[in-house]
């Protein structure tokens, strides 16, 4: 076994997963882009088109907008996520001491701002800013997982401007540009004592005096990269009454770069620490790519006060089926084999419209989470099926002044881990346990009409 390449690769995966261990939707995807799709579990979303969000969920649907409009909104996201152990040790075979964890869920305020602007009878231009990847996982001190996870976070924003044309009284079709930021910081620790006794550097550590579980040296990783996508969008109209919306976002791959942070507190950690190739400010590199993405949606005007509504979504988080690092050192690249598969988030909604200006909505949405099996589930993204409820309503305010709220409660699927202490998980140990994880979700926003 290569200890120095396996150390790197230890380090290389928290590149990769630094992100919400309990996101919204697959993986570490982030579905909140509007506040009054929310209320319908995102049903109908390339097809409703009635505000400027449509920019992010089908961009076509931009031609049912006239004048100019601007919706700003936010939602505020309080997940919770807990793990339970039933087993943890090291490569060794000794009992790796700690906790729990404590509630690793991390809550945020998630903010997008949409604006279109109809230039004439066909073309409409809309540009967006929202954030479709992100949040942050956090572990307390000392808990038997440390070595996989401590921290994780990442934040994500993206710009995209877009056009509708509308060919003739059914058919619209839509396409943007999209401009994408990414930050990345995570951190776990890495038990050198054990690493010390457990490989062929064992020698090296003569007088060194580290103890397993005891000298333990803490890694930060920070990286960021900016790239770009593009997204299209087709609607079909067929009566007044009935909207089918066709959209595909496009992958987006990420070129993160950054560097290494070793905390240690004794001579010997931090010379330890050096022979692993955890060099205090060393330069990293990972390719990371954020999945392309599918949607097929339905909506139906039943009558003056009641709509339908549905949506199929493809995400191919297959195209991310390992994370590879480079390192500026010169080491040998690190592989981390993830084994994503390709999920599909399926949602239903209705909303109902009152003489007096009020709209209600509810929705429920099935979403399929990316890891396979108990054996590739790890402690910075405890992946499972996701479950949704959603409601909201809506007020018209005046002719240039629209409400929205909505509220939705998200519970995941326990997902048990079992993460065994051989290939880049030899410095890790072996651990087991589930997670259990539920969200919420509130969210708001207005429209202005801009005349």
């Amino acid at each position: 076994m290569d200890i120095r390449r396996d150390s790197f690769g230890c380090l290389a995966t928290l590149l990769l997963f630094t992100h919400a261990g309990v996101g919204h939707a697959a993986f570490f995807q982030l579905a909140e882009n509007s506040p009054a799709g929310l209320g319908n579990a995102f049903a109908g979303g390339a097809a409703i088109a009635e505000d400027a969000s449509t920019v992010w969920y089908n961009p076509a649907g931009l031609t049912r907008l006239s004048g100019r409009q601007l919706v700003v909104g936010g939602h505020y996201i309080a997940p919770s996520m807990k793990f339970s152990k039933t087993g943890a040790t090291t490569a060794l075979g000794s009992t790796i001491t700690g906790g729990d964890g404590g509630d690793i869920g991390v809550s945020a305020f998630i903010p997008n701002m949409y604006y279109a602007h109809q230039l004439d009878n066909r073309l409409t231009f809309g540009i967006g800013i929202n954030v479709p990847f992100g949040l942050a996982t956090d572990y307390e001190d000392n808990w038997v997982g440390r070595y996989y996870a401590n921290r994780s976070e990442i934040k994500t924003v993206n710009i995209n401007p877009s056009l509708g044309y509308q060919l003739d009284d059914q058919w619209s079709i839509g396409g943007g540009l999209s401009y994408q930021t990414i930050e990345a910081e995570i951190g776990n620790s890495t038990d050198l004592g054990t690493a010390c006794a457990a490989t062929q550097l064992a020698a090296t550590c003569t007088g060194l005096a580290l103890t397993p579980q005891q000298d333990d040296a803490k890694i930060k990783n920070a990286g960021d990269d900016v790239s770009y996508g593009f997204n299209l969008g087709l609607l079909w109209q067929p009566d007044g009454q009935t909207r089918v919306g066709l959209a595909y976002r496009s992958a987006i791959k990420h070129k993160l770069t950054g560097s290494i942070s070793v905390g240690t507190t004794e001579p010997g950690q931090v010379t330890f620490a050096a022979l692993l190739g955890a060099v205090n400010g060393g330069g990293i590199g990972a390719d990371i790519q954020v999945p392309a993405t599918l949607s097929l949606s339905a909506f139906r005007q039943v009558d003056s006060r009641w709509a339908v509504m549905g949506d199929i979504t493809r995400t191919n988080w297959s195209g991310l089926p390992e994370l590879r690092i480079k390192f500026d050192s010169g080491a040998a690249d690190s592989v981390i084999t993830l084994n994503l598969k390709d999920v599909y988030r399926y949602s239903l909604g209705v909303a109902y419209r009152t003489p007096w200006g009020w709209v209600y909505r509810a929705g429920v949405a099935l979403d399929q989470g990316a890891t396979p099996n108990e054996v590739d589930r790890s402690p910075r993204v405890p992946d499972a099926d996701r479950h949704w409820l959603a409601f909201g309503a809506g007020h018209r305010q005046s002719k240039d002044l629209d409400f929205d709220i909505a509220y939705t409660y998200i519970k995941m699927d326990d997902g048990t881990i079992n993460k065994t202490a051989t290939g880049e998980n030899t410095l890790r140990g072996n651990l087991r346990g589930s997670y259990r994880a539920n969200i919420s979700i509130v969210s708001a926003q207005m429209r202005w009409m801009l005349r």
